[in-house]
């Protein structure tokens, strides 16, 4: 039985692309082209993070799980977070989005739109990373104590959820393994250290309504109709 990121939460706290076709970078920073930005306001997509009580909590959930994850699985979990572009579902679908390039090019507009949606998101929440409220918290790799606070939401979770949910809504004989890999792409910022939980808890809705919007979206209709042609003979 497969555990996602919400259900491993809720029992710990209680007890690479090469494409033949050009393939659109990401813009930097990116911004918000097709959502009205009044729909998506940090006070209305996400709900206040966590108080102090649940963020200790979350601080020993994280301290507990690090301590008995396989090093092997932290080096993935590092690897992932050096990686967010739509190829983290190449091996999910069977396929190399890079050999994609309707597909690569509909989810980085996706995770454009999203990392907008969450940038506005960390603005405005400003929540320390567990790194920063307890120094003792281990990390993938070395941090620096004085960056920004903005843990909440993720930004690495809310990119793969959202363009996750879209691969699922285009190719649904693929949903089941292109979700799984959802969950475990943001789990993964809990074995590096750099999230809370409900930090990845928060950006999986958020990207959810992100993803349906845009695919909903007149105005990307040509894209998702090209990118779903290109998933249509995935088994």
């Amino acid at each position: 039985m497969r555990l996602t990121a919400l259900g491993l939460m809720a029992l710990g706290l209680c007890g690479i692309a090469h494409a033949e076709a050009p393939l659109r970078e990401m813009a930097d920073p990116p911004q918000i082209h097709y959502l009205n930005p009044a729909e998506v306001a940090p006070r209305l997509i996400f709900a206040p993070p966590p108080g102090e009580g649940m963020t200790r909590q979350e601080l020993d959930f994280l301290h507990r799980l690090i301590a008995v994850t396989p090093a092997d699985r932290i080096v993935r979990a590092r690897a992932d977070g050096e990686d967010e572009t739509p190829a983290i579902y190449s091996v999910a679908l069977g396929r190399d989005l890079g050999q994609m390039p309707a597909t690569w090019n509909l989810l980085v507009t996706i995770e454009e739109e999203t990392n907008a949606v969450v940038a506005a998101g960390k603005d405005e929440f400003a929540r320390p990373r567990p790194y920063q409220s307890d120094p003792t918290m281990p990390t993938c790799k070395t941090v620096k104590q004085g960056k920004s606070q903005r843990s909440y939401p993720s930004g690495h979770a809310g990119v793969g959820y959202s363009m996750g949910w879209a691969l699922a809504r285009l190719a649904p004989q693929r949903a089941e393994a292109v979700l799984a890999r959802a969950d475990d792409y943001a789990m993964g910022r809990w074995f590096c250290g750099v999230h809370y939980p409900s930090d990845t808890s928060a950006s999986r809705g958020a990207a959810m309504v992100v993803a349906e919007r845009l695919l909903a979206d007149p105005r990307l209709a040509v894209q998702v109709a090209a990118a779903r042609t290109e998933l249509a003979g995935l088994r």
